[in-house]
């Protein structure tokens, strides 16, 4: 056994038949058949990027395909993370800075490189920003035939480095169909998929009251501070909370924000949780999710004006909320409703006026905000976690490609 935990051979390719009471479970999750005959589990190394949004998406998807039955790797680069903050902290010259950024990542991308070489895997996932900036950084993959797959967890119109990260992999997993299909093929990919994302029931769950307490609030957004965000909130916070009367000690908030600077927002700095304005530990997300009475879902965009812009993709914050057993109030123009029912696990609004009403009648009806609440959550935990989200995958991705069966 080697640093990383994982005996150095592959299962054999046999057959072994399920103990009775786990066969519904693991039929369930793709991992047998409907005569109870389970496959062999499969070497896969997660490769996570140093941080970010898709970092907690990288460790939830290890819980999910240990879960699974899998051998798991993590190729955990977040230890990377304070350098990095100490490149961009270290000098005022943009030059220097671009150049000292550039010799960090290739030294990170070689560190993967040699993590993949020593765990030798069946197939490797990269989630999105792992550190591989050269197409040389899965020459060993290809010289091995180990096949690899890109987990495109980001917007494609907001994260547009995609064009040249995506032609390094074998397989390419994203969260919207439509328009990034069609630019996929047209660009000569023939092997991608709609993966979205999940909760993950180990971290996405409710929490009792004295872990809540610290995070609690009436209404709350947690999440960076893209510019169609800020103004949003910002508009909300004016029209809806200003001829409140103030919350007495003792009482929740009625307004927070949590995220990157949200604080620097004149209309929102008094709302911005106090030493909580940088990156969120996805703990301290849950415990925010769970312990909020309404929990308001926004779309991310660059412009301030892209409030009305129908949405194609569901942000990963839809399943965390209601995993957590939280209310949420989202975008009417986040297609939801394929996972979600309207006014029955998740609520929506179009317009402010709509939200400013809705957040006024929810406060006031606390039992049919928490009847939503709960079926979002069972929704969720039933329907969509990481667990079904990545067999599933699986099972369609080893029907494309040979190698990814066990062997």
């Amino acid at each position: 056994m080697h640093r990383h935990g994982v005996l150095r051979c592959r299962p054999s390719n046999i057959l072994l038949r399920a103990p009775r009471p786990h066969r519904q479970r693991k039929t369930e999750l793709g991992l047998c058949d409907a005569r109870g005959l389970v496959s062999p589990p499969t070497h896969i190394a997660v490769v996570g990027p140093i941080s970010g949004g898709s970092l907690s998406i990288a460790e939830s998807a290890v819980r999910a395909l240990r879960r699974l039955g899998h051998r798991v790797t993590f190729v955990d680069n977040q230890g990377y993370a304070p350098a990095l903050k100490a490149i961009e902290a270290a000098t005022a010259d943009e030059q220097a800075r671009a150049n000292a950024r550039v010799d960090f990542f290739l030294a990170a991308s070689d560190a993967t490189r040699r993590a993949l070489r020593e765990a030798r895997p069946q197939l490797a996932l990269f989630l999105a920003q792992a550190p591989v900036v050269r197409d040389s950084d899965v020459e060993d993959l290809r010289a091995a035939d180990i096949p690899s797959v890109f987990w495109f967890v980001e917007d494609f119109r907001v994260f547009t480095y995609w064009p040249s990260a995506v032609r390094r992999f074998d397989h390419i997993w994203t969260i919207q169909r439509g328009e990034l299909h069609q630019r996929l093929a047209a660009a000569g990919h023939s092997s991608f998929d709609y993966v979205p994302t999940a909760c993950d029931p180990e971290l996405h769950r409710p929490y009792p009251p004295d872990e809540t307490r610290a995070y609690a609030a009436a209404v709350s957004f947690a999440g960076s501070a893209y510019p169609n965000r800020r103004q949003l909130l910002a508009e909300l916070c004016q029209i809806a909370f200003d001829s409140e009367p103030p919350v007495p000690p003792g009482v929740p908030p009625l307004f927070r924000v949590w995220g990157p600077r949200f604080s620097r927002e004149p209309m929102l700095a008094a709302a911005s949780a106090a030493g909580l304005d940088g990156e969120l530990p996805h703990a301290i997300l849950a415990r925010i999710f769970a312990g909020t009475a309404i929990n308001l879902n926004l779309s991310s965009s660059a412009a301030p004006e892209a409030f009305g812009v129908a949405k194609d993709l569901v942000n990963p914050r839809t399943f965390e909320i209601a995993g957590c057993g939280g209310f949420q109030l989202a975008e009417s123009l986040i297609p939801v409703g394929e996972f979600f029912e309207p006014g029955r696990e998740i609520e929506l609004f179009t317009t402010l006026a709509e939200a400013r009403d809705k957040i006024r009648y929810y406060r006031a009806h606390e039992s049919a905000r928490r009847a939503i609440a709960e079926a979002g959550h069972r929704r969720a935990h039933a329907e969509h976690t990481y667990d079904r989200r990545l067999a599933a995958a699986l099972a369609r991705l080893a029907a494309r490609d040979d190698r990814v069966r066990p062997r």
